[in-house]
C-alpha cells in the first residue's frame, strides 16, 4: 500500500508539473499514519500562503485514497520541505503549553481556532496524560479545542 501511494503522489505531482525530488515515506509510530515527504525547488507555490495549497494538496489526496481503499483508508499526510514536521512541532509545543497551563490553573483551556489536521495532533498529545481531557468546540472557521484538567 505505501508503494502505492509514493506512486500515486509522484504522478499527481507530475501531471500538475511540479518539480520535485524523491518522495520518501515513513510510519509515524504514534499516530498511525503514513508521512510522505518530498523536496522542492517550487515549494512556494506547493506549500502556499499560510500553506493553504500543502492543505488542499493534502485534502484532495485523502479524497482519492478514500475512493480508492475505500473502508481501510489510510491517514496520509503530505509534507514538502519539511513544512508539515515544522508546524506539527509548534502546535504539539501549544498543546504542551496549554496543558501545563489547565493543570496549574486545575480548569479549562480555550485554544485558537484550528482545522481538522491541527485539532487532531492536540487530541493525540492530550490523550497521553491521564489527567487531561481534549474535546472540539464551536463551528466551522471557529472550531477550536477546550483542554481540561480532569481531577
Amino acid at each position: 500500500m505505501e508503494t502505492e501511494i509514493k506512486n500515486i503522489i509522484e504522478e499527481f505531482l507530475g501531471k500538475i508539473g511540479f518539480d520535485f525530488s524523491e518522495v520518501s515515506s515513513e510510519l509515524d509510530m504514534d499516530s498511525g499514519s503514513f508521512w510522505f515527504s518530498l523536496g522542492s525547488k517550487d515549494s512556494n507555490f506547493l506549500i502556499g500562503k499560510d500553506g493553504e495549497t500543502i492543505q488542499a494538496l493534502n485534502f484532495l489526496l485523502k479524497r482519492f485514497l478514500e475512493k480508492k481503499y475505500k473502508d481501510k483508508t489510510p491517514h496520509v499526510t503530505l509534507d514538502i520541505n519539511n513544512y508539515q514536521k515544522a508546524k506539527v512541532d509548534k502546535i504539539k509545543t501549544i498543546a504542551h503549553m496549554m496543558s501545563e497551563r489547565a493543570r496549574f490553573f486545575k480548569s479549562k483551556i480555550e485554544l485558537e481556532p484550528m482545522n481538522s489536521f491541527e485539532r487532531r495532533i492536540v487530541h493525540e498529545y492530550v490523550s497521553k496524560h491521564a489527567d487531561l481531557s481534549s474535546e472540539s468546540a464551536g463551528f466551522g472557521k471557529d472550531r477550536h479545542i477546550v483542554i481540561s484538567f480532569v481531577r
